[in-house]
């Protein structure tokens, strides 16, 4: 799906990759001009979400606020803020609690 990253103080955009039955559950795949895809990068396991609200803050009016939410996720190697389209935020949250998501 499409998704949003914060990396410092903008969002890069990319897609969420959510398949339960990768080794790698929860991937994170930015976006390269012209329209390329960077290297995949796993969320590391075990995940937890620590927040889900608005997006805003630093590098928010490149994001559509209106159909995203921002979910604050900490993962056993670092903390990521991640603004996913509303309408699949159930999805993002029960991907992020199968057994095995970010291992």
């Amino acid at each position: 799906m499409s998704a949003f990253v914060r990396d410092g103080r903008r969002f890069r955009q990319g897609s969420l990759v959510l398949d339960p039955g990768a080794r790698s559950p929860v991937v994170w795949r930015p976006y390269r001009f012209p329209g390329r895809r960077g290297p995949a990068v796993a969320l590391t396991g075990p995940l937890r979400v620590r927040g889900e609200g608005p997006v805003d803050g630093p590098g928010s009016p490149a994001v559509d606020r209106g159909a995203f939410r921002l979910l604050t996720v900490e993962a056993a190697d670092r903390s990521w803020e991640l603004a996913v389209p509303a309408v699949d935020l159930p999805l993002v949250r029960a991907a992020l609690r199968l057994p095995g998501a970010g291992t």
